[in-house]
């Protein structure tokens, strides 16, 4: 993800410079090697060795952190740029406990007089820029949905250890104005929504996401906020794996080692991909998010949905890559911890707009509907149809 950032800002003429700090110098050097020009230098760095860190950071314009699971990292990071009193923060975090965390550091960031602006991915990311586009239409935005569908094939460590960690055990919704805890996967959260063809209807199960953390805190009035998820074909092994508790992180003794399940069944996926890899077939991905409120004294919904079968990557990666330029070029006013709810959706879906789709790629750009309350459907935006590419 950190790499399709890095590419995306070697090309933006804004971006004078590029410092890619890594635990892994090899893959910075390649990366380095891949790109070439003159922009980008790479050292060595460890985010848990705060001198490295800081050493890393002083001078940036904007700090992008890429360096995953955030619940074990992200305050590394934080910490290390409000220490050296440096530029714009922004990260990918997807963690709802660390996204907690990272609220806390709002008042250190405002006295600092910089911005930490978490969660710029796909989702949370667009999700919440969605969520934004969605309750600026109405009058009162009262309940928002937001689900994402990926696939878990070919990831790093990092994505699947987030993975495990966000579909474990009870995890946070927001509901009627109040925080409340809910089985991760399970049934009763349940989602169904049916999207353009080939992709058609997508069962969705609540995970553990930053979605509701931050979206009551910077959209006033919101009653309910949920975030759920699915993986593809991969959805059921998923499942199983949690139902499974193969998630925890306590170890267990095997033998006269001491073991931790969840680093062991990261360890086992990475070695047997075949268990989460869609095959030959088209990966897509989707994001949907719903908006329900008062407009004009008639409650109605926004539906937003777009469907690619961009990485998650790409997915993840360039809207980090866009709020940075946005950042670095102080076109984002606010100081504290803010999340993308508080962007103007113009600015970010604009130039991410512009970013062409490659050959191959299958994107259905924006697709906007209005379900008012007689159950009339108006399709504001269709989108692009969906052409799915032979496989030779």
């Amino acid at each position: 993800m950190g790499s399709v950032a890095v590419e995306y800002l070697n090309r933006q003429p804004q971006c004078r410079e590029i410092v890619v700090a890594d635990y892994n110098y090899e893959a910075a050097a390649n990366l380095q090697d891949r790109l070439g020009g003159h922009k980008i230098s790479i050292r060595e760095c460890d985010v848990t060795d705060h001198f490295s860190l800081k050493k890393a950071v002083a001078g940036a314009t904007v700090v992008m952190n890429f360096a995953g699971p955030f619940y074990r990292l992200a305050h590394y990071v934080i910490e290390a740029v409000l220490d050296s009193k440096t530029g714009y923060y922004v990260d990918i975090c997807d963690d709802y406990d660390a996204t907690r965390n990272i609220l806390e550091y709002n008042d250190d960031a405002k006295k600092v007089g910089t911005t930490i602006l978490t969660g710029m991915g796909a989702s949370p990311g667009i999700t919440n820029v969605y969520a934004r586009m969605g309750a600026d239409r109405l009058d009162q935005a009262e309940k928002i949905d937001t689900a994402w569908l990926t696939g878990a094939s070919g990831e790093g460590r990092a994505v699947l250890l987030h993975l495990l960690h966000s579909a474990a055990g009870e995890i946070p919704t927001y509901r009627d104005g109040a925080y409340h805890k809910v089985k991760a996967m399970d049934d009763a959260g349940a989602l169904r929504i049916t999207f353009p063809e080939p992709l058609g209807e997508v069962t969705f199960y609540d995970i553990g996401h930053p979605e509701p953390i931050t979206i009551p805190r910077f959209i006033s009035g919101i009653k309910t906020v949920t975030n759920k998820g699915a993986f593809g074909p991969s959805t059921k092994t998923i499942r199983d794996i949690v139902q499974a508790e193969l998630w925890r992180e306590e170890p267990v003794k095997v033998g006269a080692h001491l073991i931790s399940p969840a680093e062991f069944t990261v360890a086992f996926l990475q070695q047997n991909p075949h268990l989460i890899s869609p095959g030959d077939s088209i990966e897509l991905g989707a994001l949907y998010v719903s908006v329900t409120g008062k407009k004009a004294g008639e409650m109605v919904k926004y539906e937003f949905m777009s469907v690619s079968s961009a990485s998650m990557g790409e997915g993840t990666g360039l809207p980090a890559a866009a709020a940075a330029i946005l950042l670095g070029s102080g076109k984002i006013k606010q100081t504290g911890v803010i999340a993308p709810e508080c962007i103007d959706p113009s600015l970010l879906l604009t130039p991410l707009a512009k970013n062409p789709v490659p050959e191959g790629q299958v994107n259905s750009g924006l697709i906007i509907r209005l379900t008012r309350e007689n159950g009339e459907i108006n399709v504001l935006s269709p989108g692009r149809p969906l052409t799915i590419p032979s496989i030779n």
